[in-house]
């Protein structure tokens, strides 16, 4: 029993990282890398659990307009960063993440700063006919609620690259110069996937939140949570609809099951690593080997 709850919960925080890394590629999808996102993760979770806390909202209510939070920020992102490119803006929404966290962390009146806050109301119940299913407690019936999640994440990244959008936003991404002699207004669409980017992110935020039970600003606003889903689509195939995911559910586990037991103390440094190998061996990412459909003739 012991063992099966273990697996269900790694199961469920892999979906949970795997959304998080779909939403941080529908960003990446226009040519621009974010080593902040974990701004939008933090908003979103703050922005539920205060809501949860202080106004005793269920979070069936707080976890899509705790997420609104994180599009607020993006659209100061989107505005105070459209001129900068490349590393200038990674850099960039990397010093941006601690905006959001200095000021969490030093508004104790609404925040409680460091201490964060603690009790706060699980994932609802949901009644079923004659079968209720208690999301906040039932570790199985979390995984499949972040199973869920995932896939409709998955979904609207695969629209982000298939559709024209996701053409517009790919050649932004290979030549923003040529893009905006077609007519492509690149701020704009970049702007529109950070929006959508920021609210599947908070949303991914305000889940945790709610999942663990409490809210802290080093543990929702860490470099940690930006670099996993860098990682995750790298090495997965940011390119490939399914690549981050695949990046998810091989690399997290291997973690958790695997690496931490052996090496407690420097089991993340697999990620670094990843990244390197990933860089020089297969950029492409490792969806890149998976076999094509077959093309109808």
């Amino acid at each position: 029993f012991r063992e099966a709850t273990l697996f269900y919960q790694v199961l469920g925080l892999t979906c949970l990282y795997a959304t998080l890394a779909l939403a941080w590629n529908i960003y990446a999808l226009s040519g621009a890398i974010s080593l902040g996102h974990a701004a939008f993760f933090g908003l979103g979770a703050y922005a539920s659990a205060l809501l949860n806390h202080h106004y005793h909202w269920s979070p069936l209510f707080t976890i899509p307009l705790g997420a609104l939070a994180s599009v607020a920020f993006a659209v100061f992102w989107s505005w105070g960063f459209r001129r900068l490119r490349g590393v200038y803006l990674g850099l960039a929404s990397l010093a941006a993440m601690e905006i959001p966290k200095t000021i969490v962390d030093n508004w104790d009146r609404l925040t409680y700063g460091s201490m964060g806050l603690v009790g706060l109301d699980r994932l609802p119940s949901l009644a079923l006919g004659g079968l209720e299913v208690d999301f906040g407690l039932n570790i199985k019936a979390q995984y499949y609620l972040l199973l869920a999640v995932m896939l409709l994440t998955a979904l609207l990244n695969l629209q982000s690259i298939r559709t024209r959008w996701g053409w517009t936003l790919r050649a932004m991404r290979e030549n923003e110069t040529a893009a905006a002699i077609l007519g492509i207004a690149a701020n704009r669409e970049r702007a529109k996937a950070l929006m959508l980017s920021s609210y599947l992110t908070g949303i991914a935020g305000a889940l945790y939140a709610h999942i663990m039970g409490l809210v802290e600003p080093a543990l929702v606003f860490s470099l940690h949570l930006s670099i996993l889903p860098l990682v995750f689509s790298i090495f997965g195939g940011r390119t490939q609809a399914l690549g981050p995911v695949l990046g998810a559910f091989i690399l997290y586990p291997l973690e958790q099951l695997i690496l931490q037991p052996l090496f407690p103390m420097g089991h993340s440094a697999v990620y670094g690593l990843v990244i390197i190998l990933t860089v020089f061996f297969f950029p492409q990412g490792i969806a890149a080997w998976l076999p094509s459909p077959p093309k109808s003739v």
